[in-house]
């Protein structure tokens, strides 16, 4: 006999009702880098990309694996992967399939414009649970004014588009500010035009 199917929001519900009485950490992010391949006006985590310094400050392959065994084992189940912009590490592919292997559910938080056929393919093959891109406008001239990065509008549309040709689950997102609150609307019928979903957001992270 197999077991009944349930939808993850139900398993969640489940889960719910156990984890806090036990004080599990159900879920969790990782910032893999503070580097960043673009300038975004109102982000606090993008160090230049060939930043040899901060380089250095991240945490080394192993000792990511080794924070991916620990959190698995105390019960961890939804795992983020973020940045900074989380393909700038050259062992990303390395670490997002073990952390696949080791079960969690996993949501990638990266710009899209460094997605190449190789990447969208093993994020197809290992899908995730969501591929969340930000698209800040529908047009090069309000994404670019918000990224500082000439061509990453171009970019960011062919990666996207790439992920949506191998069939990842691409979520894409804005932050809604004073450089594109006029646009948002724009911006969904384009999101939604492209084939993904859209979801505008006013809440902009601080550091710590």
């Amino acid at each position: 006999m197999t077991a009944p199917e349930i939808s993850l929001t139900e398993l969640t519900q489940r889960l719910n009702k156990d984890v806090f009485t036990r004080r599990l950490p159900l879920q969790g992010s990782i910032e893999l880098t503070h580097r960043c391949n673009l300038q975004c006006v109102h982000c606090y985590c993008n160090l230049p990309a060939d930043d040899r310094e901060a380089v250095k400050g991240e945490l080394r392959n192993d000792e990511v694996v080794h924070i991916l065994d620990q959190i698995a084992e105390a019960g961890a189940l939804w795992l983020l992967l973020t940045g900074g912009e989380p393909l700038l590490r050259k062992d990303f592919k390395d670490l997002f399939v073990y952390a696949k292997r080791k079960g969690f559910i996993t949501t990638l938080f990266t710009n899209g414009t460094l997605i190449t056929s190789e990447i969208a393919a093993l994020l197809a093959d290992w899908r995730p649970h969501s591929i969340e891109i930000t698209l800040y406008g529908a047009t090069q001239k309000t994404y670019e004014s918000i990224t500082g990065v000439p061509g990453s509008f171009e970019r960011c549309l062919r990666g996207i588009d790439l992920l949506l040709e191998h069939g990842a689950p691409v979520a894409l997102k804005t932050m809604v500010m004073t450089l594109n609150h006029d646009k948002v609307f724009q911006t969904k019928s384009f999101a939604e035009n492209l084939g993904a979903g859209f979801q505008p957001s006013t809440s902009i992270p601080t550091a710590a």
